[in-house]
């Protein structure tokens, strides 16, 4: 590349712009420059949607104009010029802010808002499983936690090697012989709430903590002291479960007895119902 010295440059050196060598192929002149890229289809451009327009429609901007208009010309006509002053000066602003974002009381802008959050948050939560209340529990069975405390209070006796007699261990199984059939029929019938009620007591708390309260006695002494009425701890459980015993027959005496009213009650009412008088020919 040459350099030359201008007169007209202030003594500056001008670059000289040199033409591109060209190269001769086969007669014919080629270009050095590097070809232009290839044609490469491309999908015509999707023009973006416009907003859907938040002013009011024309006709109704038109109605709202003409009522404007008159009233102003009204105001001015009967005298009362500062009203229509103060009409005639804001009627530009006022129909622009109303052309372009609807009228201000209507809450359409507002509502639009709203829409647009309750959108977005279900957006949010879409695919997260909704979480109802949680469901009650349950409550325990009374009937079933009685006989399981019956069941556990004969285990314990009959495994308690030998630290309950075996005359006491046939109480408590005798207790549970009276009480567990009982307790069976409450799930198939109504029972006197009463009834119901001793029956769980004396199967849910009496006998187990019968038994309990003696298991945690060291062995010799529940054989051995004696109590201020000359009894040891082991007598005290035998009369204790002979009194359970005793209980659970009455109870069973005074169920029986109601069923057996019961099926009285039953023979008069068909006797009535269905037996024919005498008189009846």
């Amino acid at each position: 590349m040459g350099v030359e010295l201008g007169k007209g440059d202030g003594g500056k050196p001008r670059e000289r712009v040199e033409p591109l060598p060209q190269v001769r192929t086969d007669g014919a002149l080629a270009r050095t420059t590097p070809p232009p890229a290839p044609y490469e289809k491309r999908e015509p451009s999707v023009p973006a949607q416009a907003e859907p327009a938040r002013g009011v429609s024309p006709q109704a901007l038109g109605l709202l104009t003409a009522a404007w208009t008159a009233g102003w010309i009204i105001a001015f006509a009967n005298g009362v010029w500062w009203l229509g002053l103060v009409m005639l000066m804001v009627n530009g602003p006022l129909f622009g802010y109303v052309r372009h974002r609807g009228v201000p009381w209507a809450g359409g802008e507002r509502r639009a808002r709203r829409l647009e959050r309750h959108r977005a948050r279900a957006l949010r939560h879409q695919g997260t499983p909704l979480q109802g209340p949680p469901a009650p529990q349950a409550l325990p069975d009374p009937v079933s936690q009685a006989e399981r405390a019956l069941a556990g209070a004969v285990v314990r006796s009959e495994t308690s090697g030998g630290r309950i007699d075996a005359e006491s261990v046939e109480l408590v199984r005798e207790v549970d012989h009276l009480l567990r059939p009982m307790l069976a029929q409450l799930r198939t019938r109504e029972a006197d709430p009463q009834v119901r009620h001793d029956l769980e007591t004396l199967a849910g708390e009496h006998l187990p903590r019968t038994v309990d309260d003696y298991l945690v006695l060291p062995d010799d002494y529940a054989h051995e002291h004696r109590t201020s009425a000359g009894t040891t701890p082991a007598d005290e459980l035998r009369s204790q479960l002979q009194l359970l015993v005793e209980g659970c027959r009455q109870l069973r005496e005074a169920v029986l007895a109601r069923d057996v009213d019961r099926q009285q009650q039953q023979s008069r009412f068909l006797e009535s119902k269905f037996r024919k008088s005498d008189l009846d020919l």
